[in-house]
């Protein structure tokens, strides 16, 4: 059901409150007492208030504290509730009020037409044309005194421009954004996001290790002996080898043929199958025969096989690694940081050192710890998070926090509201980041319209502005025009229609 509330204000009377009620539409009206004077505290102030509002077609409900206007609404049959929201959890409809006269008032029979028209005759005057015409005049003169009177409240308007004086309001707050809110509270908490990325990236850094690699094969001779009887070839590229310890492998540098009786011998040359300082071994090491060849013929050697050698080269240490990884890593935090501004919604903000690297999806080096190498390369595939926070949900906390400042007399200009955001930042042991917005905004009193215009009611020019600058809180004397132009000039006073009087705010 459609409901108008109405505030009474201290010296409002009958005809004050009827004029506020003026042609209400809707179904219910609710007029609302002030906390402090009495006033309509007369029974008939009720009547013809109740009355007022059932020709409106709406039932009349009251919002008062007064025991004597209490008892009188409840003889009326008018609803009566302790405040506007006691009113709002309930049905209520008020009584038909009564527009015949009370029980024990005696209502005088009408009139029959004759009977009337006898009461009222009075015997024929003559007047002499004279006093006819005076009589005519003066009706007329006052036929056009009415009009002057009626347009003299219907014609002039007025507009008051009124600017008010501000004062500026600074608010101070720390915003802690939790991952885990979904809306802004009161206290300063805000909901974050966290915004999860993958990255990849390769570095490469040199060795610092060193480690002696093979460079030249040892040589020497071995000395076939035949053990068969038979002759035989020995092929380039025949192999021999050690049979003590680690077997060290040599192979004939050219062919030879050997004669066939019973020991017999030829000598050959050989190298190392591997370079290096193993390939270097003692005389008579060296006994074995690869292949079938082993089956008709001896071999050893009669002197140490000489000239395998090693080169220092670079190598890998696991030192290298650490610092590949340090520096690969540093990379990718940063690389972490830009995937995540990059999915950044308008008006958001990554929280500083919130970048943290959650798996590490994989590790590859290419070469292994003691490998000689000049350089080590790493690739690295790394899943990391960040936290990120909406600027207006931070504005919006120290909004609050702003406005609980504001006293109850005044309004804050949210629109003119500056805010600022420390970009210092700091992370908590669980994850929530902290940081300080500082709100500044100007206050103005409020301004009631209709305050205004009552004080300005019917006044001169001089008196309305030195009665509005001295009665509210103003930055500057109030502007006022009056209109139309030749009104102004001649009578220079405002319409003491208040409907005929404007009232515009504005800032400074």
């Amino acid at each position: 059901m459609k409901e108008q509330i109405l505030h009474l204000d201290p010296h409002d009377d009958f005809i004050s409150a009827r004029d506020k009620m003026g042609w209400v539409q809707t179904e219910r009206v609710l007029l609302v007492w002030p906390p402090r004077g009495r006033l309509l505290n007369r029974r008939l102030d009720l009547v013809l208030l109740h009355r007022h509002a059932h020709r409106l077609g709406a039932h009349l409900g009251l919002v008062t504290a007064a025991d004597d206007i209490r008892e009188h609404a409840a003889d009326l049959g008018v609803p009566v509730f302790d405040s506007v929201e006691a009113s709002r959890k309930m049905r209520w409809r008020s009584r038909v009020p009564r527009l015949r006269p009370e029980r024990g008032e005696r209502r005088q029979p009408p009139l029959d037409p004759q009977t009337f028209r006898a009461a009222v005759s009075v015997p024929a005057l003559t007047l002499p044309a004279w006093a006819e015409w005076i009589l005519k005049t003066l009706f007329f003169l006052i036929g056009l005194s009415g009009v002057f009177a009626l347009l003299y409240a219907l014609v002039p308007s007025a507009t008051i421009t009124l600017t008010p004086a501000t004062h500026v309001l600074t608010a101070t707050t720390e915003i802690i954004a939790d991952s885990n809110l979904t809306q802004v509270e009161a206290s300063g908490f805000i909901p974050a996001r966290v915004i999860r990325v993958e990255v990849e990236d390769s570095g490469l850094a040199p060795t610092t290790g060193n480690k002696d690699v093979p460079s030249e094969p040892a040589t020497g001779a071995v000395v076939f002996t035949n053990i068969a009887g038979t002759a035989a070839t020995i092929p380039q590229g025949t192999g021999v080898r050690t049979t003590s310890g680690t077997a060290v492998r040599f192979t004939t540098t050219k062919a030879a043929t050997i004669e066939g009786r019973i020991s017999a011998v030829v000598e050959v040359p050989i190298k190392a199958v591997d370079p290096g300082l193993a390939g270097n071994v003692p005389g008579g090491l060296i006994n074995a025969i690869d292949g079938p060849l082993g089956l008709q013929l001896a071999v050893i050697n009669p002197a140490a096989t000489q000239n395998g050698q090693v080169t220092p080269k670079a190598a890998v240490v696991e030192a290298d690694r650490a610092l590949v990884r340090a520096q690969l890593m540093g990379k990718l935090q940063q690389a972490a940081g830009e995937a995540v501004q990059s999915q950044l919604q308008p008006g958001e903000f990554l929280v500083a050192d919130s970048i943290t690297i959650t798996r590490l999806i994989a590790e590859t080096y290419d070469h292994s710890v003691g490998e000689a190498a000049d350089t080590l390369a790493l690739t690295l595939r790394l899943a990391a998070s960040g936290l990120v926070v909406d600027e207006n949900d931070a504005r919006l906390a120290a909004q609050s926090a702003l406005q609980a400042q504001v006293p109850s007399t005044e309004t804050l200009l949210d629109h003119e509201t500056q805010f600022t955001r420390d970009p210092l930042t700091t992370l908590d042991a669980d994850g929530r980041a902290h940081f300080i917005v500082t709100a500044t905004g100007p206050a103005v009193p409020r301004i009631d319209r209709e305050t205004v215009q009552r004080l300005a009611q019917g006044q001169t020019l001089p008196d309305a502005g030195s009665t509005l600058f001295a009665n509210l809180q103003l930055a500057q004397p109030p502007r006022i025009t009056i209109h139309p132009a030749w009104y102004a000039q001649w009578f220079a006073r405002l319409p003491i229609m208040l409907f005929r009087i404007q009232v515009v705010v504005a800032s400074q």
